[in-house]
Protein backbone atom coordinates (compact mmCIF):
# COMPACT_ATOMS: atom_id res chain seq x y z
CA UNK A 1 0.00 0.00 0.00
CA UNK A 2 2.59 2.30 0.90
CA UNK A 3 4.22 2.51 -2.56
CA UNK A 4 1.11 3.24 -3.81
CA UNK A 5 0.40 6.11 -1.61
CA UNK A 6 0.85 10.04 -2.38
CA UNK A 7 3.24 12.41 0.30
CA UNK A 8 1.36 14.78 1.13
CA UNK A 9 3.09 18.50 1.09
CA UNK A 10 4.17 19.51 5.27
CA UNK A 11 2.92 16.39 6.08
CA UNK A 12 6.80 15.21 6.59
CA UNK A 13 6.32 11.34 6.56
CA UNK A 14 2.79 10.86 6.18
CA UNK A 15 0.56 9.77 2.70
CA UNK A 16 -2.43 8.74 1.83
CA UNK A 17 -3.89 6.56 0.70
CA UNK A 18 -5.53 5.25 -2.04
CA UNK A 19 -9.10 4.01 -0.61
CA UNK A 20 -9.31 2.18 -3.86
CA UNK A 21 -5.94 0.42 -3.51
CA UNK A 22 -7.02 -0.03 0.47
CA UNK A 23 -10.18 -1.79 -0.83
CA UNK A 24 -8.71 -4.26 -3.32
CA UNK A 25 -6.08 -5.57 -0.55
CA UNK A 26 -9.50 -6.01 1.87
CA UNK A 27 -10.78 -7.61 -1.06
CA UNK A 28 -7.67 -9.89 -1.85
CA UNK A 29 -8.03 -11.23 1.71
CA UNK A 30 -11.70 -12.12 1.87
CA UNK A 31 -11.12 -13.77 -0.51
CA UNK A 32 -8.19 -16.14 -0.02
CA UNK A 33 -10.09 -17.20 3.04
CA UNK A 34 -13.20 -19.34 1.30
CA UNK A 35 -10.49 -20.91 -0.91
CA UNK A 36 -9.44 -22.60 2.09
CA UNK A 37 -12.84 -23.05 3.41
CA UNK A 38 -13.90 -24.76 0.04
CA UNK A 39 -10.61 -27.22 0.03
CA UNK A 40 -11.39 -28.49 3.68
CA UNK A 41 -15.13 -28.67 2.38
CA UNK A 42 -13.10 -31.21 -0.23
CA UNK A 43 -11.38 -33.25 2.15
CA UNK A 44 -14.65 -34.07 4.10
CA UNK A 45 -16.40 -34.84 0.41
CA UNK A 46 -13.04 -37.36 -0.12
CA UNK A 47 -13.60 -38.75 3.28
CA UNK A 48 -17.51 -39.64 2.66
CA UNK A 49 -16.09 -41.26 -1.04
CA UNK A 50 -13.71 -43.37 1.20
CA UNK A 51 -16.71 -44.55 3.66
CA UNK A 52 -18.62 -45.40 0.60
CA UNK A 53 -15.69 -47.13 -1.34
CA UNK A 54 -14.83 -49.50 1.81
CA UNK A 55 -18.85 -50.26 2.65
CA UNK A 56 -18.77 -51.72 -1.24
CA UNK A 57 -15.20 -52.90 -0.40
CA UNK A 58 -16.75 -55.20 2.78
CA UNK A 59 -19.83 -56.09 0.41
CA UNK A 60 -17.39 -57.67 -2.22
CA UNK A 61 -16.07 -59.27 0.31
CA UNK A 62 -18.74 -60.79 1.54
CA UNK A 63 -20.42 -61.73 -1.58
CA UNK A 64 -17.00 -63.70 -2.36
CA UNK A 65 -16.88 -65.37 0.70
CA UNK A 66 -20.67 -66.16 -0.20
CA UNK A 67 -19.98 -67.35 -3.41
CA UNK A 68 -17.30 -69.49 -3.01
CA UNK A 69 -19.82 -71.65 0.10
CA UNK A 70 -22.60 -71.88 -2.63
CA UNK A 71 -19.73 -73.59 -4.65
CA UNK A 72 -19.64 -76.25 -2.31
CA UNK A 73 -23.11 -77.06 -0.94
CA UNK A 74 -23.46 -80.49 -2.74
CA UNK A 75 -20.63 -81.79 -1.05
CA UNK A 76 -21.25 -83.11 3.23
CA UNK A 77 -18.38 -82.73 5.74
CA UNK A 78 -16.43 -80.47 3.56
CA UNK A 79 -19.80 -78.44 2.92
CA UNK A 80 -19.42 -77.48 6.74
CA UNK A 81 -16.16 -77.05 6.57
CA UNK A 82 -16.70 -74.63 3.84
CA UNK A 83 -19.65 -72.85 5.40
CA UNK A 84 -17.34 -72.22 8.83
CA UNK A 85 -14.85 -71.01 6.92
CA UNK A 86 -16.59 -68.98 4.37
CA UNK A 87 -18.15 -67.53 7.93
CA UNK A 88 -14.45 -66.96 9.28
CA UNK A 89 -13.60 -65.32 5.97
CA UNK A 90 -16.91 -63.01 6.00
CA UNK A 91 -16.27 -62.02 9.00
CA UNK A 92 -12.67 -61.44 9.02
CA UNK A 93 -13.34 -59.77 5.90
CA UNK A 94 -15.74 -57.45 6.68
CA UNK A 95 -14.05 -56.67 10.34
CA UNK A 96 -10.98 -55.93 8.07
CA UNK A 97 -12.71 -53.55 5.78
CA UNK A 98 -14.22 -52.23 8.65
CA UNK A 99 -11.19 -51.43 10.42
CA UNK A 100 -9.69 -49.68 7.40
CA UNK A 101 -12.41 -47.63 6.53
CA UNK A 102 -12.40 -46.30 10.35
CA UNK A 103 -9.14 -45.35 10.14
CA UNK A 104 -9.51 -43.76 6.55
CA UNK A 105 -11.93 -41.95 8.45
CA UNK A 106 -10.03 -41.12 11.35
CA UNK A 107 -7.43 -39.89 9.30
CA UNK A 108 -9.62 -38.19 6.42
CA UNK A 109 -11.37 -36.12 9.65
CA UNK A 110 -7.89 -35.89 11.37
CA UNK A 111 -6.44 -34.32 7.96
CA UNK A 112 -10.07 -31.66 7.74
CA UNK A 113 -9.54 -31.00 11.16
CA UNK A 114 -5.86 -29.61 10.92
CA UNK A 115 -6.45 -27.53 7.37
CA UNK A 116 -9.50 -26.16 9.31
CA UNK A 117 -7.66 -24.91 11.51
CA UNK A 118 -4.40 -23.93 9.44
CA UNK A 119 -7.65 -22.17 7.68
CA UNK A 120 -8.84 -20.75 11.02
CA UNK A 121 -5.10 -19.62 11.86
CA UNK A 122 -4.38 -18.02 8.41
CA UNK A 123 -8.01 -16.01 8.67
CA UNK A 124 -6.80 -14.73 12.05
CA UNK A 125 -3.28 -13.79 11.37
CA UNK A 126 -4.42 -11.87 8.34
CA UNK A 127 -7.43 -10.56 9.62
CA UNK A 128 -5.05 -9.36 12.91
CA UNK A 129 -2.15 -8.19 10.12
CA UNK A 130 -5.28 -5.60 8.01
CA UNK A 131 -6.26 -4.23 11.95
CA UNK A 132 -2.87 -3.54 12.54
CA UNK A 133 -1.90 -1.70 9.48
CA UNK A 134 -5.55 -0.10 9.78
CA UNK A 135 -4.55 1.03 13.25
CA UNK A 136 -1.29 2.52 11.79
CA UNK A 137 -2.78 4.19 9.44
CA UNK A 138 -5.82 5.69 11.87
CA UNK A 139 -2.93 6.79 13.89
CA UNK A 140 -1.27 8.80 11.06
CA UNK A 141 -4.63 10.84 10.55
CA UNK A 142 -5.13 11.18 14.05
CA UNK A 143 -1.19 12.51 14.29
CA UNK A 144 -2.20 14.59 10.81
CA UNK A 145 -5.46 15.87 12.37
CA UNK A 146 -3.43 17.06 16.05
CA UNK A 147 -0.56 18.81 13.99
CA UNK A 148 -2.92 20.53 11.40
CA UNK A 149 -4.81 21.62 14.77
CA UNK A 150 -1.82 22.80 16.51
CA UNK A 151 -0.86 24.71 13.85
CA UNK A 152 -3.59 26.54 12.80
CA UNK A 153 -3.92 27.70 16.59
CA UNK A 154 -0.53 29.05 16.91
CA UNK A 155 -1.17 31.32 13.76
CA UNK A 156 -4.18 32.95 15.84
CA UNK A 157 -6.53 31.05 13.27
CA UNK A 158 -9.69 29.50 14.07
CA UNK A 159 -10.06 25.63 12.53
CA UNK A 160 -12.07 25.45 9.35
CA UNK A 161 -14.59 22.83 8.73
CA UNK A 162 -12.46 20.28 6.22
CA UNK A 163 -14.59 19.15 3.27
CA UNK A 164 -13.64 15.47 1.71
CA UNK A 165 -13.56 15.45 -1.80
Amino acid sequence: ISSSATRVPGMRKRVMVDADRLASVGKELRDSIPADIQEATEILKQKDSIVNQAHLEARRVKEAAQQEQASRINQTEIVKAAETKAEEVSQQGLQDAQRKAYRIVDEAEADAAVRRDGADQYAKETLFDLEERLANLLGQVRKGIDILGLEVETNGLTPKAVVPQ
